[in-house]
């Protein structure tokens, strides 16, 4: 596992996406920093974070899609006695590129602002930030390993991370139902909005139960899938 990790992180940071998605992302919130009202950390992170998590996911998506196309999974997979220990390190890397993106986010938004602004408002969003995009980033692991290709990985990911799902499912279970259960908001793009508008303990609760059940969910997939896929 510990030569795989190797492997990947070499790639991951002579990936030139890994640059591109930073400068999108540096580049939207310095716009967003000219167009808000209150120039804060939070109001930056709130109008931006989406982006970073969209942007992260789409590159996890493209960066392990590569590992079918090139036909790298059928090479590896016959050389180890458990598959387990590639979705393993697979998952590691998703965490890496999460983490590194998230990283740079909240540097680049300190940056524009210098006005961290309430303390307490910051850190909701920086955990926000962080739960959302590597659960995001753990789904478009499981969505490459699934769909093999790269463009249809990259399709479902941005409809999924953009949120064009999460509304989808938002408008059916609201026709379908009258009830004030509404199963978007139980979406992991969809906690983002949810939890910036909140600071109750019920709200951060949810948060955390919703992203962690969907990283959970998403490895024990990718690990299932893995294992049962025919590679050699």
């Amino acid at each position: 596992m510990i030569g795989l990790m190797k492997m990947y992180c070499y790639r991951l940071f002579r990936q030139l996406g890994l640059y591109i998605i930073w400068a999108i992302i540096a580049l939207m919130m310095f716009v967003d920093s000219m167009l808000v009202v209150e120039k804060t950390f939070s109001a930056i992170i709130s109008e931006t974070g989406s982006f970073t998590f969209l942007l992260s996911s789409i590159l996890t998506a493209v960066f392990f899609s590569a590992d079918n196309s090139s036909g790298f999974i059928k090479n590896y997979a016959g050389s180890v006695s458990d598959r387990s220990v590639i979705a393993a390190a697979r998952a590691v890397t998703a965490l890496i590129i999460g983490t590194l993106t998230i990283c740079f986010t909240v540097i680049c938004a300190f940056l524009l602002t210098f006005n961290i602004g309430d303390a307490q408002l910051a850190t909701v969003y920086i955990g926000c930030l962080v739960l959302t995009t590597i659960g995001t980033s753990f789904i478009a692991l499981l969505v490459s390993e699934l769909f093999r290709k790269t463009v249809p990985t990259v399709i479902a990911t941005i409809a999924i991370s953009s949120g064009l799902v999460c509304e989808l499912i938002g408008t059916i279970t609201a026709m379908a139902t009258d009830s004030k259960f509404i199963l978007h908001e139980y979406c992991v793009t969809g906690m983002f909005k949810i939890y910036g508008n909140s600071l109750e303990t019920a709200e951060a609760v949810r948060l955390v139960i919703v992203c962690a059940i969907y990283i959970v969910a998403a490895f024990s997939a990718s690990i299932i899938s893995i294992k049962k896929r025919d590679v050699v």
